[in-house]
C-alpha cells in the first residue's frame, strides 16, 4: 500500500514538474485540493479511531489562538512602527514631489469649486443641499468611524466655504 501511494506521489510530482498546464491548473484548485486532502484525512482518521490525538492538539492550541488574536489589536502601531523604521533608514523609496492643485486660493483656504466638488454638490446648491450632502460625508469619514480627522477637518471647511459663500 505505501508503495502505491508512493508512486502516485512521485507521478504526481513529475507531472506536476514537467507540465505548466498542471501547474496552473494545480495552483488556481490549490486551496479546495487541501481541504478536500484535509477531510480525507480526517474521515481515514475516524474510521480507525485515531482521532483523539488531533482533539488533544486543537484543545491544546485554543488558548494560544486566543493571544494571538488578541494581539491583533497592535497591527496598525506594528505597521506604522515598522513603516516609519523603513523611511527614517532611507530604505523606502523616493516617493515623486506631486505638484500643487491648480485654482487653489493664494491664502491656503479652500475655493467655492473645491469645496462643492469635495461635497459633491453644485456651486449655486441651497444650505438644505450643502448640509445633507456634509452629513452624508461625515458619517462615512468621521474619526469615530474609521476616517481620519484630516478627512473630516476638509469637509467641515468645505461646508463652511459654500454656506459662507451663500451669506454674502
Amino acid at each position: 500500500m505505501i508503495r502505491l501511494i508512493s508512486f502516485i506521489v512521485l507521478v504526481a510530482f513529475l507531472a506536476f514538474m514537467l507540465s505548466p498546464r498542471l501547474r496552473a491548473w494545480l495552483w488556481v484548485r490549490a486551496p479546495m485540493l487541501i481541504l478536500v486532502a484535509i477531510a480525507l484525512a480526517g474521515i481515514a482518521l475516524a474510521v480507525t479511531g485515531r482521532l483523539n490525538w488531533i482533539f488533544a492538539a486543537v484543545g491544546a492550541a485554543l488558548p494560544m489562538l486566543w493571544r494571538v488574536v488578541g494581539l491583533l489589536r497592535f497591527m496598525p502601531w506594528i505597521a506604522r512602527l515598522f513603516g516609519g523604521a523603513a523611511s527614517a533608514g532611507g530604505n523606502a523609496q523616493e516617493k515623486p514631489k506631486q505638484e500643487p492643485p491648480q485654482g487653489k486660493a493664494s491664502n491656503g483656504r479652500m475655493t467655492r469649486a473645491e469645496a462643492a466638488e469635495m461635497l459633491g454638490v453644485e456651486l449655486n446648491a441651497n444650505r438644505d443641499e450643502i448640509m445633507a450632502a456634509h452629513r452624508r460625508l461625515i458619517q462615512r469619514l468621521h474619526p469615530d468611524r474609521g476616517g481620519t480627522d484630516y478627512l473630516a477637518a476638509r469637509l467641515n471647511e468645505a461646508r463652511d466655504c459654500l454656506i459662507a459663500g451663500l451669506k454674502s
